[in-house]
């Protein structure tokens, strides 16, 4: 059997492709959700514009990143490489407060969901592993481009799934149902990762492998845990206990 051959700069420029993916999702997804944001009564607090904004800046700089790899801009790309570590590190604990923040806004509304937070603590919780193994792979150009991406994408998922459930107007009565609702955008980045590695690399690279495990384990997780009457009472006392709205 033929074995097929590609350019070594073949891996890179496919990472330009995720990451073009990664912004369309994105795009898209919060597009359709802004003039709904814009428009809210009362305004949405400050803390969620910043939660925006740094995430949108983090994207932004790891995007650059991919960018500089591919052009042989190592230099400037190992100096970024601490600021991207630095808003890595602010947008855990920012992001969890904008959870709490924006699920206690809800609180009294007919759509009401605390149990939503998993979802959200899910994602935070990726993102960080991702992100940590990325920095700590940064001496392996394969690994650390796939973690890093895989960061993106944990941070991605958002878009996607308010495409599904603005524009398809989706309501999920099942785990399964939810998965396919919160994560179809996730789905179909990981898939093309893996089916990447394997036409490139003949099987699946151990980055991609954990990564897609982590998330997809997480997923199918919190999937389940969206029907859990005692998750939804324990993230309903959690919202409780927060209690500040922005």
């Amino acid at each position: 059997m033929a074995v097929m051959t590609m350019p070594a700069g073949a891996d890179r420029r496919m990472t330009l492709v995720w990451m073009l993916g990664i912004w369309t999702f994105a795009l898209f997804g919060f597009g359709a959700d802004f003039a709904r944001f814009m428009h809210e009564s009362p305004a949405p607090p400050l803390v969620l514009a910043l939660h925006g904004t740094l995430s949108v800046a983090w994207l932004g700089l790891v995007s650059m990143q991919v960018l500089l790899a591919e052009t042989g801009g190592m230099r400037l790309h190992r100096t970024l490489g601490w600021w991207v570590v630095g808003a890595s590190a602010a947008m855990i604990p920012l992001g969890a407060v904008a959870a709490l923040v924006d699920m206690a806004r809800q609180v009294g509304h007919s759509d009401y969901a605390p149990q939503f937070l998993g979802e959200e603590f899910q994602d935070i919780f990726a993102f960080a592993v991702c992100t940590l193994a990325g920095a700590l792979t940064r001496k392996n150009r394969a690994s650390h481009s796939r973690f890093m991406v895989l960061a993106a994408v944990a941070l991605m998922d958002v878009g996607p799934g308010r495409i599904a459930t603005n524009l398809v107007n989706a309501s999920p009565g099942s785990p399964l149902a939810v998965w396919a609702t919160y994560y179809w955008g996730t789905a179909v980045v990981l898939i093309g990762m893996l089916s990447w590695d394997l036409v490139r690399h003949r099987r699946v690279l151990r980055a991609t492998a954990l990564g897609a495990a982590l998330l997809f384990g997480g997923e199918a997780i919190v999937s389940v845990l969206y029907f859990q009457p005692g998750w939804k009472a324990v993230m309903a006392g959690l919202v409780r206990a927060w209690g500040w709205a922005g």
